[in-house]
């Protein structure tokens, strides 16, 4: 039924499952941690047949047993001795012994004693035992001397567990080069305090870098995790700003401003000037050095800031050159005059000309240079390519005769044994022989070939067919062979007269030209 108490074999099988309770007829926790200045509970629940009479709780110190709670079903509860005021029944019954005890100091630790009285069969007792853990106390800070740039290995931070029962884990977390050291101190009281110290080398560099310490109590099942900043000192880094490289003569309103790096910030900037003085119409306000009126000549100088904090002073030079006033006439910002085109018929818009400032115009005139002298460049490469053209042209032209207008050297019958040369050739050539074909007299081989060399005397010229035919092939025929001393009457037919420039003295060749007979058979 909803609202009813589980039976006891249930209620007991529930409390055989609880961690850290003992099974019987009384059942507690037999370890229990406490916290210093908390409240601790002490669990006692009954779980006799008998008649209970009687239930009290008594603290082990020492050898001796004093009490602690008592609870009566006639006479209600009673707690005794330093427990007074600290220690209440949560829910006073026959079934449930459990107290409640505040202000847990370290006095409180122990053994306790769950007695219950029945009758007839008597007494069941168990034992709690309590420990009083102490939370460690975490500070986190500084090493006893600050860190300085340069110096040697210092304690950059120290993490501190203070008066902890047990002692903790203590250590740092970091990705910067160092080494951990730690400490342990115990106390009178079982507290332990855990010291752990960060050392580094100091470096400017570091400066600002997050490290955390890493607190662990075991008993507290608890991880606290405290981040810190490392701070480095170090002597300033000085630079000098504000000079662009374009101070001119007249221009106004510039100053020069010393930037420092320093830690601690520094405590004085001093400017000055080298080899001379600074002017006295300069304004000087720590780290900025301003020019009140237009520059002039005499402000060209090295410029000095000197920067100084407690770990040193540094400074810095600034090299100023006062250039001569521009020449060219700046443009003027003005807009041009719009003139009304209301008074102009058939002009639909009108297109305002805004000035082309002059390095514009610099601009187009070298684009044009450019192009005027590729536009030369290209046209004197086309003249070169025509001419080349032509060159190669005339010359294949004049290749393609293929005789020779010498007929010593003889070019061979396969060129010159064409139809319409031959036609030409043997209407002119056959024709001044007819009268001595017609003659007795015939050519004799041997006569005609004894006048010239063996191997000519031994050719298959000496044949009648090839008399008359002084182009064989293969073999040159001296011309001196149709001289008038070798053939009777043949000058009269050979002769320069026979060939008259106006009569059927050209003759044509091959690749279409027209030449003379006489440079022919010559």
């Amino acid at each position: 039924m909803a609202g009813t108490d589980p039976p006891a074999p249930l209620l007991l099988s529930m409390l055989l499952l609880l961690p850290g309770t003992l099974a019987g007829p009384v059942v507690v926790d037999q370890k229990v941690s406490a916290i210093l200045d908390k409240n601790v509970t002490l669990k006692c629940l009954v779980m006799v047949k008998e008649t209970v009479t009687q239930i009290s709780w008594e603290k082990q110190e020492h050898g001796t047993s004093d009490t602690v709670a008592v609870f009566h079903p006639l006479y209600g509860t009673s707690i005794q001795g330093n427990y007074e005021g600290r220690a209440v029944f949560t829910n006073p019954s026959l079934k449930d012994a459990t107290i409640l005890i505040t202000r847990i100091g370290f006095s409180d630790s122990g053994n306790y004693i769950c007695k219950v009285v029945t009758f007839p069969l008597g007494n069941y007792q168990e034992t709690s035992i309590v420990t009083v853990i102490v939370e460690p106390t975490i500070t986190v800070g500084g090493g006893p001397e600050p860190l300085v740039d340069g110096a040697n290995e210092t304690v950059a931070a120290v993490c501190t567990a203070a008066n902890g029962k047990p002692a903790a884990v203590v250590f740092w977390e970091t990705d910067l080069i160092g080494e951990q050291e730690q400490t342990k101190i115990s106390a009178p009281n079982e507290t332990v305090t855990v010291i752990n110290r960060f050392k580094i080398v100091p470096s400017r560099f570091v400066r600002k870098r997050p490290i955390s310490c890493i607190v662990v109590h075991p008993p507290l099942n608890t991880t606290t995790r405290i981040p810190y900043i490392l701070d480095v000192q170090y002597a300033p880094e000085v630079t000098v700003m504000g000079y662009d490289g374009n101070w001119f003569v007249g221009r106004q309103n510039v100053q020069l401003r010393c930037k420092a790096d320093a830690n601690p910030s520094p405590s004085a900037y001093i400017w000055s000037r080298l080899e001379g003085q600074l002017p006295e119409d300069l304004q000087i306000e720590n780290d900025t050095l301003t020019f009140n009126r237009p520059l002039n000549h005499n402000d060209s100088g090295i410029y000095i800031c000197d920067v100084v904090n407690i770990h040193g002073r540094r400074k810095k030079q600034k090299i100023v050159q006062i250039r001569d006033p521009p020449t060219t006439t700046l443009l003027s910002t003005t807009a041009p005059p719009i003139y009304s085109t209301a008074a102009i018929s058939g002009l639909s818009a009108f297109t305002q000309r805004l000035p082309i400032p002059s390095k514009n115009m610099e601009s187009v005139k070298s684009d044009s240079l450019g192009t005027i002298i590729g536009g030369v460049v290209g046209g004197t490469l086309f003249l070169m390519l025509v001419v080349i053209i032509i060159i190669m042209f005339c010359l294949r032209h004049r290749r393609t005769f293929r005789g020779d207008y010498y007929t010593k050297q003889f070019a061979g019958t396969a060129d010159i044994q064409k139809d319409s040369q031959m036609d030409v050739l043997q209407s002119n050539r056959i024709e001044p022989y007819t009268d001595y074909e017609k003659s007795d007299q015939k050519l004799e081989p041997n006569n005609i070939f004894q006048d010239y060399p063996i191997e000519v005397q031994k050719s298959k010229w000496q044949s009648e067919d090839n008399i008359n035919n002084r182009y064989t092939e293969g073999v040159e025929i001296p011309v001196d062979y149709y001289e008038d001393r070798k053939i009777p009457n043949a000058s009269r037919y050979l002769h320069d007269d026979y060939y008259d420039e106006n009569e059927d003295d050209l003759v044509s060749h091959l690749d279409g030209s027209i030449i003379s007979r006489r440079e022919w058979y010559v």
